[in-house]
């Protein structure tokens, strides 16, 4: 199955709330500046956990997702990432809701719970994103098809 893979400031994407940081106002003294990132995501537990995630280049296509029980916020701080969304419907992903769109640098990404969606793909060499989740399981669901970005 292909799909065009379009900017995701073009795009909307259910479940998935999305701030552009380069927008967002900076307090500075004289040897700090502090942004806040302005997307808030209400985790169902306090046991939260944060990492850094780095992909590199590789063709966008998909033949998985994963989904989790609560919500991942993700900041991407380098490159530009491709990444698969995808509904869950019925206990089954609806084919006819997947998008994969290109994340810049500078985009903070809040993923609702039992949204389906993949790690991201590098569309250049690399990207970086910093993650922070709650400490939960990401089972994964095989799809009935490939899905790749065009």
């Amino acid at each position: 199955m292909q799909v065009k893979i379009q900017d995701l400031k073009d795009v909307t994407i259910s479940g998935v709330n999305v701030a552009f940081t380069d927008t967002c106002e900076a307090y500075k003294e004289d040897f700090f500046e502090w942004t806040a990132f302005p997307v808030v995501t209400g985790f169902k537990t306090g046991n939260i956990m944060s990492g850094l995630l780095q992909g590199w280049h590789h063709t966008p296509n998909f033949d998985k997702i994963e989904y989790h029980a609560d919500a991942e916020q993700f900041y991407f701080t380098e490159g530009t990432a491709l990444m698969l969304f995808i509904d869950i419907k019925d206990g089954k992903p609806a084919m006819d809701t997947a998008q994969i769109v290109r994340i810049p640098a500078g985009t903070q990404l809040d993923i609702a719970a039992g949204k389906g969606h993949f790690v991201a793909v590098a569309e250049g060499c690399t990207f970086k994103a910093v993650v922070v989740s709650p400490v939960q399981d990401a089972p994964r669901m095989d799809l009935p098809e490939m899905i790749c970005g065009e």
